[in-house]
């Protein structure tokens, strides 16, 4: 895949949760008329539907993982700064719920999508484990057995897994996931996952 030039990209971006949220995701003829531009200029920068995705979902959680790390501040203890990234990070997605359904699909779309899902990995779930991991350390988090290395790994996939659904579901069930007291709901019910208890 090659990389668009920046205003055919953000025209993409733009267009993208309509694009996600497409069942089936529409043709690349159908986006060159979506995002107005030639059908020979997408596949000169996307060999097919699976390239325009990958590239749509990884510019998708780029931002959203740049947007929970501004959203830290570096000070705040462990708690504070996981509670501040997913409140971003769920509000990221309550405002582009066709994200959900792009992400969902990409973990069950194969070696295609596995850029997606490594993106993913790297940009938002590796700052939510040393953030996670830092809380473990200090006592102001807990996750499962402590005894297994993959416990804090699992915590936050589980973690992410709820916010995707929860909006996911609020959206299709015709709730406003941009709803701000759904937000903190949702964010107090997957931090309770994580919180110690006194």
């Amino acid at each position: 895949m090659k990389v668009p030039p920046p205003d055919l990209a953000r025209r993409l971006v733009e267009a993208g949760e309509e694009i996600l949220a497409g069942d089936p995701p529409p043709r690349l003829e159908d986006v060159a008329v979506t995002v107005g531009t030639s059908r020979a200029s997408l596949y000169y920068y996307f060999s097919g539907r699976d390239d325009l995705l990958t590239f749509l979902l990884t510019s998708h959680a780029r931002e959203g993982a740049d947007r929970a790390l501004a959203r830290a501040k570096a000070s705040d203890p462990p708690q504070t700064r996981l509670r501040a990234m997913l409140e971003a990070l769920v509000e990221y997605l309550g405002a582009h719920p066709g994200v959900c359904t792009g992400m969902l699909a990409a973990a069950g779309g194969g070696t295609k999508m596995a850029e997606v899902l490594a993106v993913n990995d790297t940009w938002i779930a590796a700052p939510l484990r040393a953030v996670v991991a830092e809380g473990v350390a200090s006592g102001a988090l807990m996750v499962g057995d402590l005894d297994e290395p993959s416990s804090i790994a699992d915590a936050v996939n589980a973690t992410l897994g709820g916010l995707l659904f929860g909006v996911l579901g609020r959206a299709s069930s015709g709730g406003d996931p941009g709803d701000d007291q759904f937000q903190q709901r949702l964010v107090t019910q997957v931090m309770r996952g994580m919180t110690t208890r006194n």
